[in-house]
């Protein structure tokens, strides 16, 4: 029965209606799974502080319970519940996943408790808070997500159809999971690629397909997704730190000082006014489209190669302003239907 998100639920239920009596034989089967993950997620659920009791037959046999004590409500108060309310809209981007189900629902609950008179507050402080477009929406993405998660818990590596960016057909291989990460209401997987033999970052959005094999692989024993990401400007990372330095002028230093990349992050006054950022980077892809939002405000100082890639593009933007009109191909692109 899919990820544990979804077992979860049943297989308290399960516990709760056996009344003492079921075992992990009874559980596995009802559920659909082995007894070795049944075993797992008790052990997972009891971490979380849930009271599931374990009993010890005549016979040896052994049957399960959940501790009356372990359901409580959970009480918020009304600071609480406001509060979560109004981060409701940073939720979006989980859109059609098992965690935006849950989290709809959750705040279906937490609104229904505060009663008719919060719900129109809500309604009237809606326009008061703003979120920028471009939060995911994975409704039609369900399955793949629950594949992917499932391919993370079970540690089995994960069959996908991917579309890169550069890709005008999807190519088909397996990949070994390992986490899943979100950035700017998008999400991402990191695992290992059988079909390049490195670690590697993959946009949900482009994967046209995922299916759990039956081959299991074992993770890294050293691999943290917070340690993998320590160099990435965001969610690419590669292997060799390199040192980039940019040197921002005018408004843009102000701007560019109030994000700040990673703990790596220096900053020191440059002539004229300006100001230099120098950050220790795995992977300059990233940077260098942020880099070339500021424009001629932002200049690379270092490394070298970042500096003259930065620097083609703008040269290559410079000479299609500078034509005298937009190529027939552009033309047709930018044309109203």
């Amino acid at each position: 029965m899919g990820t544990q998100r979804k077992r979860h639920p049943e297989l308290l239920r399960l516990i709760t209606l056996g009344r003492g009596a079921v075992t992990i034989e009874s559980l596995a089967g009802s559920l659909g799974v082995s007894e070795k993950t049944v075993r797992r997620d008790i052990e997972g659920l009891r971490q979380l502080g849930i009271a599931i009791q374990e009993h010890v037959c005549r016979n040896g046999r052994k049957t399960y319970s959940l501790s009356r004590e372990s359901i409580g409500r959970v009480r918020f108060t009304y600071d609480e519940a406001f509060s979560l309310m109004v981060c409701r809209p940073g939720t979006s981007g989980f859109n059609g996943t098992v965690i935006g189900d849950a989290s709809r629902s959750a705040f279906e609950k937490i609104q229904v408790a505060l009663g008719g008179n919060h719900g129109e507050y809500f309604g009237r402080i809606s326009p008061w808070l703003h979120r920028s477009p471009g939060y995911g929406d994975y409704r039609d993405q369900a399955d793949v997500i629950d594949a992917i998660t499932l391919g993370i818990e079970e540690s089995n590596a994960t069959s996908i159809a991917y579309r890169s960016a550069r890709s005008t057909e999807p190519v088909t291989y397996d990949i070994h999971p390992y986490g899943l990460a979100e950035h700017n209401g998008a999400m991402y997987v990191v695992g290992h690629s059988c079909h390049h033999g490195e670690i590697r970052t993959w946009k949900i959005d482009r994967m046209e397909s995922a299916e759990v094999t039956e081959f299991p692989f074992v993770r890294p024993a050293d691999f943290r997704l917070s340690k993998h990401f320590e160099g990435a400007f965001a969610v690419i990372a590669g292997n060799d730190p390199v040192t980039v330095r940019i040197r921002f002028r005018g408004s843009a230093a102000r701007y560019a000082a109030e994000r700040e990349i990673n703990d790596t992050q220096t900053e020191t006054p440059g002539p004229g006014g300006s100001l230099d950022i120098s950050v220790r980077l795995t992977s300059t892809i990233e940077i260098k489209s942020y880099i070339l939002s500021f424009g001629a405000a932002a200049e690379v100082i270092e490394p070298e190669s970042l500096r003259t890639e930065v620097a083609q593009e703008l040269q290559q933007a410079l000479t299609r302003y500078a034509s005298d009109q937009a190529s027939p191909s552009d033309q047709a692109g930018s044309s109203k239907p």
